[in-house]
């Protein structure tokens, strides 16, 4: 794959600068831009963007982790790069953030037309975002899988991603297990409430 154009990347952690305002720090990435003032309307556009309008003028540690992931990620995109690099942008995240973060994350690729690299240790999250899937060993590209299916549909139990899971997992040296059929929640409450 050949890129045209600029590059930004969003690391794991947020690297916002504490004595910046959000919207200051968006506009670090926008230092070779002559006039402030542009710079401080594309910034607020972005932050608008990743939902963050009103926390223009917070200070870094007002925010909670999401949000400076957001304001992370409004600082990558801010330049209008051709390509987003994310490096395991999403893993101190808790659960319902990481799945809000990958629905921004599909809605500002769609809208920007970019292409985007995720560095991620979560299979799941790489299947449930990517269309191409990469394992890297020992600094060499080891396996690459193309997941077809509409991300709307990428449902665990879809037979493409199972079977694609299943063999990611085996690549990385896990052996994945099937559910336990006697693993039911219901049935075993039932079963202790007759007891």
């Amino acid at each position: 794959m050949q890129i045209n154009g600029r590059s930004s990347v969003a690391f794991q952690e947020p690297r916002l600068l504490p004595w910046r305002r959000v919207q200051e720090n968006v506009e670090l990435a926008l230092l070779n831009t002559p006039e402030r003032r542009s710079r401080a309307a594309l910034a607020e556009k972005t932050l608008e963007e990743v939902g963050l309008a009103e926390k223009l003028d917070a200070w870094p540690l007002q925010l909670s982790g999401g949000q400076a992931q957001r304001v992370s990620l409004a600082r990558a995109l801010v330049s209008n790069p051709s390509l987003l690099l994310l490096d395991e942008p999403f893993s101190a995240l808790d659960a319902l953030t990481r799945i809000e973060m990958h629905q921004l994350v599909i809605e500002l690729w769609r809208r920007h037309s970019m292409a985007v690299l995720i560095v991620t240790h979560d299979v799941d999250e790489a299947l449930a975002l990517a269309d191409r899937l990469i394992v890297i060993a020992e600094g060499e590209l080891a396996h690459t899988w193309h997941v077809t299916l509409p991300r709307s549909d990428r449902a665990p139990s879809q037979p493409e991603i199972a079977e694609t899971r299943a063999e990611v997992m085996r690549a990385l040296g896990v052996r994945p297990t099937p559910p336990n059929p006697s693993r039911n929640p219901r049935k075993n409450r039932t079963e202790q409430g007759a007891a």
